[in-house]
């Protein structure tokens, strides 16, 4: 047993004699390409992170740009082993072209959540519209973006919907347009309905001076005169006026004694 055991000794003894520089060459490789695929992860993270794909876009390209050096370091390592690695790249290509084909729905959802964060149509707290799905931005994830419904729901929309969509962002400007439409009846005084509906916004402190508030007869309708009035509030008071002024022309209305016209038919017997 001694004597296998310093054959044995020999044998490794004179291997390393013999292949120093070789193994030397591949404990370098080995523990400088380590040290390298660190160092490279982190300056990839930081550059990332001052620009506009800081957060979940920064995290997901490093962590693609992490597996890549780690393939390219394994390949290396192998080649210095004198690994024939020829075959086993044309495997990972075949694999990754098979896994993208599975997974191609995930992978569009991720490239549309880059392209969100780099143009940024949105960002969380924004009251939005996308695709007929309104809601307040709750989150973007790297993959699906969160919606959240003024009756506390919450929808789940995948960014690859969202990139393909039509996005309203109503809260992307500070000021906003408010447009209600008055309805009045036929053979009101058309000046006095106008003087009522600006009197009732002179009262209002959060609508805006400028631009000018307007009202105006817009239409001849079928049972009514109809008089559209087109404001301006911060973003914050919108809804509030939205809800105030149709209480309170209403109210002006019914003291100055104008009429409020509801859909009506003449019906005509003929004997």
């Amino acid at each position: 047993m001694q004597e296998w055991f310093t054959n044995l000794w020999n044998t490794i003894k004179n291997t390393v004699m013999n292949n120093w520089h070789n193994i030397l060459r591949f404990v370098l490789i080995l523990v400088l390409g380590a040290i390298a695929v660190g160092v490279l992860v982190k300056v990839i993270r930081k550059l990332l992170n001052k620009t506009k794909l800081k957060g979940a876009g920064a995290n997901f390209l490093t962590s693609l740009c992490k597996v890549g050096l780690v393939i390219v370091y394994l390949i290396v390592v192998l080649s210095a082993l004198g690994v024939d690695t020829t075959s086993i790249i044309a495997i990972f290509t075949t694999l990754t072209l098979a896994i993208s084909l599975a997974v191609q729905d995930t992978v569009a959802n991720l490239a549309s959540g880059i392209m969100i964060v780099v143009n940024k149509p949105f960002d969380e707290g924004d009251f939005v519209d996308i695709g007929g799905a309104s809601g307040t931005v709750e989150s973007i994830s790297i993959s699906s973006t969160k919606l959240k419904t003024g009756d506390n729901k919450v929808i789940v929309i995948p960014n690859k919907n969202v990139t393909s969509s039509n996005v309203t962002n109503f809260s992307a400007k500070d000021i906003r347009r408010l447009d209600l439409t008055f309805s009045v009846a036929y053979g009101s005084d058309v000046e006095k309905v106008k003087e009522i509906i600006l009197a009732v916004i002179a009262k209002h402190d959060n609508i805006l001076q400028t631009p000018e508030p307007m009202v105006r007869l817009t239409e001849h309708g079928a049972s009514s005169l109809d008089f559209v009035t087109r404001v301006w509030v911060k973003q914050a008071d919108y809804w509030p006026v939205n809800f105030d002024l149709k209480e309170e022309v209403l109210a002006a209305f019914n003291e100055a004694g104008i009429s409020v016209p509801f859909p009506q038919m003449d019906v005509h017997v003929v004997q």
